[in-house]
Formats: structure tokens, sequence, C-alpha cells
């Protein structure tokens, strides 16, 4: 595909002995919202880790528009691939400003000052991220939900064609989750980057993402839309779990509990 950002072939991880996850092998398009789904346990966050590159213990290659990534220095992968992982943190007191500027490190030299570029990028990712009246606010003052969007900025101002987001709307209230991946659903398709999201919340990605990517026992179980993937002998086999899936005109699948 010409707009293809993101190779993964035959890419195995262990911890010690144990296998995580073996031969996965997957393309990501830019403009895509994709998520990887599975049981807990099934290896989503140690996949996101070993695409960038920052899981030791991995086997099979990864590319990045045809580069591979295994030559490159750590500096040179944040500048094609951003990594929000769960419950982003900062350790110590900082506004919200100066928590989007860690994103322009990958781009600057030893000590180097924030240039025009830089500013205009950490401003691009304010605005987007709609952070402008937060701006001087103290992160440790914000909600959950704010945070979320403050990481994803900081993300944003990376200026990377791929974004890995590990359950970005984990600990969010319905409102916050239904903004997080809105957010996500239009910075996929207006900025033409990829997006890769591991969650585990069933119904909120198959309402959102173009791609579902099923993880079950070490391989990827499903790949495809999902109003193809979300079946009830899915969520049976994979999550081991009883639930009617609803399709309303043939639209998008949302799973509904059964007792």
């Amino acid at each position: 595909m010409p707009d293809e950002i993101l190779q993964v072939r035959n890419l195995t991880a262990r911890y010690g002995p144990r296998v995580v996850f073996h031969g996965i092998s997957f393309s990501l398009a830019r403009g895509t919202l994709a998520a990887l789904v599975g049981p807990n346990g099934s290896g989503k966050t140690t996949l996101l880790h070993a695409i960038c590159g920052i899981h030791p213990e991995r086997e099979g290659d990864v590319a990045f528009g045809g580069q591979a990534i295994a030559g490159l220095s750590r500096r040179e992968i944040a500048r094609k691939i951003a990594l929000v992982p769960q419950s982003a943190q900062t350790g110590f007191q900082v506004t919200v400003a100066e928590t989007i500027v860690l994103g322009r490190y990958p781009w600057l030299g030893p000590l180097a000052p924030l240039g025009s570029a830089d500013q205009a990028a950490i401003e691009r990712a304010i605005e987007a991220l709609d952070l402008g009246e937060l701006r001087e606010r103290s992160l440790q003052t914000l909600s959950g939900g704010e945070r979320q969007r403050v990481f994803l900025a900081r993300a944003l101002a990376q200026e990377t064609p791929l974004l890995l987001l590990d359950e970005p709307a984990a600990s969010l209230d319905l409102h916050y989750q239904q903004e997080i991946f809105a957010r996500l659903r239009s910075l996929a398709a207006d900025r033409n980057v990829a997006i890769l999201v591991a969650d585990h919340h069933l119904n909120l990605v198959a309402a959102a993402c173009d791609r579902l990517l099923v993880l079950h026992e070490g391989r990827v179980w499903a790949d495809g839309s999902p109003a193809e993937i979300v079946t009830e002998e899915m969520i049976r086999t994979v999550f081991k779990a009883r639930m009617r899936v609803q399709r309303e005109d043939g639209g998008r699948p949302q799973c509904v509990w059964e007792f």
C-alpha cells in the first residue's frame, strides 16, 4: 500500500522462557485508527513496546515506511513513533505547557533552545487538544481526562506519523472515554497519521476504530473491521464472556451483557 507506514513481520516477544506472542505480522496505513484488543495478559502492552523497540526480548522485524528500526537510535525512533503509556506520569510538578514541550526533545540537540518550528509544533498540539485555557495549570490539578489530553498533546508535539497509545481511556468516565476517541478519530483523519491503541473497552473501540486486531493465545486471532471482527463467537472464544452482539441497520456492532 502506498500509504503504509508500519510493517510488522514475524514479531515474537518473551519474558525469559515465557513467550508472550509469536509470529505477529501486520501493517498499518496512514489515516487509520486501529485497536489492539484481547484479554488481560494477551500481550497488548508488550506488542506496543516491541514495535517501538523498548522491549528487549524480541525477535522479528519492525519497519517504518520500509526502513527497519533495529538499527535506529532511540532519538531516531522517537522522531517516527510516539508512545503514550498507560497512566503516563511526569514525576514532578510541571505545567501543561511544560509537559507538552517534552515532545520536542527528539528534535533538539544537546542543550539547544526551542526554535520557531518547535514552538509552532507545540502550539498546534495545544490547539488540536483544546488546551489553551489550561496551558499554565499544574498537571497535578487536572482531571484524569484532562491529563490524558495533555499526554496526547505531548505525543502530537513529536510530530510523528505513528502514534501508539496504551489504554488511553483507562479509569476515565464515559464522557472522557468518548472525547478521547473522538479526538483520535479526528487526528487520524486530519493529520493523516496512523494510530494504534491497545484497549479493553470493546464497545468503545468497535464504535470508534477503523480496524481491530485481536490478540489471543500468542497470535493475531483476527484482523479486520469491527463489523467483521466483533461476533458472539469471538467474544466467547477470546474473552470467555457471554454477550449478545447487536447491529442496527447493518452498522457497527455493540455488545450487550447476558447473565
